[in-house]
Parts: structure tokens; C-alpha cells; sequence
């Protein structure tokens, strides 16, 4: 005998949710935000289209969760308060190393290429997407580099700056190469620059 769970029971809720966004995920980067109808999504999720309004709303909140999902480029270990005493250079090798094997991921390179292709016609879309991802690390790395600051771990003049000239550096040449050749750089090339982006950054930060 089976027994009914209701969407009342936090882990009946969750793993329906992740259901729904791992197949919305699929419709978006298959056919698009414009073509990826709700009802398709309903469909691919094998649920009731008005349960996807239930947990989601709408379209467009349904999309940000996509983001979320794909654009996670492991950085959410910045939260915890227990890299407190963690060596700063191991912090910045998660860090950095999650970011860029996102950034060359095969799903994340499909979500940025339908963005660029979407954005022209969706405004909205292009701000959903930039906000859910590179803004959300934006702020994570910030108050990450703060807590470095007000603890003397670091010495940063001015955090904000700090944390564009950080995160530049990680984004400004592996993904385009990626999107634009498809070109995967090795490990060893990926390391060599964190290493070296890691080196640079301590230099001018450290007490």
C-alpha cells in the first residue's frame, strides 16, 4: 500500500520543486526562454501545470531558479562561518576553482549562449539572468572579503573594488574563449592561472 505525501511535508515540497526546476532547466536550454512554454515544462516535469504556478508563480520566477541552479558556481561555502580559520589561500582555491569549472561547464555555456541570444528581445531576461548569477557571487565574494577585512586577515582599501577586480579576473578570459571556440583549457592551464590570480591577489592584500 502506498502512502500519499502532501505538498505540506517540507521533503514532499523540496523534491517536487527540484523536479520542476531540473526539468524547466532542460526546456529552457533546449528550446529557449520564448518557446519554453509552462505547459511544456508541466509536461517534461510529469506535473499539473497549475502545480508549477503553485510552487513558482509565474515564468519568470520559475527561470531565476534555473539560474540559480546553473549559475551555482560553488561559492555558497563563502557563507559558512567556519572558513573563519580556514588558511585564505584554500578559501580562494574552492572559490576560484568552482567558479571557472563553472564557467566552462557544458549547461552553464548553453544557459549564457541562449541569454545572449534572448536578452535583445527579453530586456528583463538579460537583468534576471545577471542578477541570479554573477550579482549573487558579486555579493557573496563582498562580504566574504569584509569578514577578511574586519578580522585583519586582509587589508582591503576599498571592498567593493576589491571584489570587482577579483571576480574580473576570473571571468574576463576563460568563458568567453569557452562560448565563442568551445575550447575546454586543461586543468593544468585553469590551475596555473588561479595560482598565479591567487598569488597576485595575497600579494596586494595581505598585511
Amino acid at each position: 500500500m502506498s502512502v500519499k505525501t502532501s505538498v505540506s511535508d517540507p521533503s514532499n515540497w523540496n523534491d517536487k520543486r527540484r523536479q520542476i526546476i531540473h526539468a524547466a532547466s532542460d526546456a529552457f536550454l533546449e528550446k529557449g526562454y520564448k518557446n519554453a512554454s509552462m505547459e511544456a515544462i508541466a509536461n517534461e516535469a510529469s506535473v499539473a501545470k497549475q502545480t508549477l504556478y503553485n510552487y513558482f508563480g509565474n515564468k519568470d520566477a520559475l527561470f531565476i531558479e534555473v539560474v540559480k541552479l546553473l549559475c551555482n558556481c560553488e561559492n555558497e561555502h563563502l557563507r559558512s562561518e567556519d572558513i573563519n580559520n580556514t588558511p585564505v589561500e584554500e578559501v580562494f582555491q574552492a572559490y576560484a576553482q568552482g567558479l571557472l569549472a563553472d564557467l566552462v561547464s557544458s549547461e552553464n555555456t548553453a544557459l549564457f549562449r541562449m541569454m545572449i541570444a534572448e536578452a535583445m528581445h527579453f530586456p528583463n531576461l538579460g537583468k534576471m539572468f545577471f542578477e541570479a548569477g554573477m550579482e549573487r557571487d558579486r555579493h557573496l565574494l563582498a562580504n566574504f572579503l569584509e569578514r577578511l577585512h574586519q578580522s585583519g586577515r586582509l587589508q582591503i582599501d576599498d571592498i567593493e573594488q576589491a571584489t570587482l577586480f577579483i571576480q574580473g579576473a576570473f571571468n574576463a578570459y576563460f568563458r568567453p574563449r569557452y562560448v565563442m571556440t568551445g575550447e575546454i583549457p586543461s586543468r593544468d592551464t585553469l590551475q596555473k592561472y588561479i595560482d598565479y590570480c591567487i598569488q597576485k591577489v595575497l600579494l596586494l592584500y595581505r598585511p
